[in-house]
């Protein structure tokens, strides 16, 4: 059996720099504060609970004065949480992806120019929440066609639509198309992620090629997810794994060529760990 690896799989640029920096803080000897999971990736998340740091849904959890670090996790936040950390006196370690830098700046130009921002993304993923922050709270987010049917747009309204970054381009083109039916002067802001569209392209390529495709990423990972959902398109069956635990020895009979891919947020070892198992 042949074992194929897509060209670019596992940490991105973006993760790989949250986990180095929130590496180090753990060694920093203060209290450390992960406001929700830093990337979305199980493994990470229980690497660093192990090394002292505490995850907090709020910071309502974090007493005043306990003179900690609060670390922003890769998917960014609203700016609501900045002033507040400051309010506690926290040292905010910034670990937000400057690809979702990127797309946050831009929410904030358009709706400070008055335009209605629309958000092409997952409802609940904290990337979208944090960017409809930045759109001063007021921003829309559609995940599929049948959000946009109902809206309605005035002739002079100005609207302009981005993606979160770990989007499928193919989607987003076909959302923003949709949307300037109903707002000809639509701006369009391409925000995915140059290492989100690599992945998704590279795996799509190899899921041709194979007669099995193993994605390897966290169930709560939305670039895990599309990639997934890319590589059943080719027709490939596809199976997605969270760890080498969950394959399943039928799966590989009478398959000669097993491609491997894995979310941008998916560590090198567990990688390693599902390869040595096929090998």
């Amino acid at each position: 059996m042949e074992i194929l690896i897509a060209q670019h799989a596992g940490f991105c640029e973006g993760v790989e720099r949250a986990y180095r920096i929130a590496l180090q803080q753990t060694q920093a000897g203060k209290p450390v504060f992960m406001l929700g999971n830093l990337v979305h990736n199980s493994q990470v998340v229980e690497k660093f609970i192990k090394a002292g740091a505490k995850i907090v849904n709020s910071l309502d959890e974090i007493p005043k004065g306990s003179n900690g670090i609060l670390l922003i996790s890769a998917h960014g936040v609203p700016p609501v949480i900045y002033e507040r950390a400051k309010g506690l006196e926290l040292e905010i370690v910034d670990t937000t992806c400057p690809w979702v830098k990127k797309a946050q700046k831009i929410a904030k130009e358009l709706a400070d120019a008055g335009c209605l921002v629309i958000i092409v993304g997952d409802k609940g993923h904290k990337e979208v929440q944090g960017l409809v922050g930045w759109s001063n709270g007021k921003a829309i987010v559609v995940e599929n066609l049948d959000d946009i049917n109902p809206l309605s747009f005035s002739p002079n309204q100005k609207v302009g639509v981005l993606a979160q970054t770990t989007q499928s381009r193919e989607h987003f083109k076909a959302m923003a198309a949709e949307l300037k039916k109903k707002a000809p002067s639509l701006k369009e802001f391409d925000t995915i992620c140059g290492a989100t569209a690599k992945r998704q392209e590279t795996a799509a390529e190899l899921a041709k090629k194979v007669d099995l495709m193993l994605v390897i990423g966290d169930k709560m990972s939305a670039n895990t997810k599309r990639l997934t959902e890319l590589c059943q398109q080719t027709g490939t069956k596809t199976h997605q794994i969270q760890t080498v635990g969950e394959m399943m020895v039928g799966w590989l009979d009478g398959k000669q060529r097993v491609g491997i891919t894995a979310g941008a947020s998916t560590p090198e070892w567990v990688i390693k760990e599902v390869v040595a198992k096929l090998a």
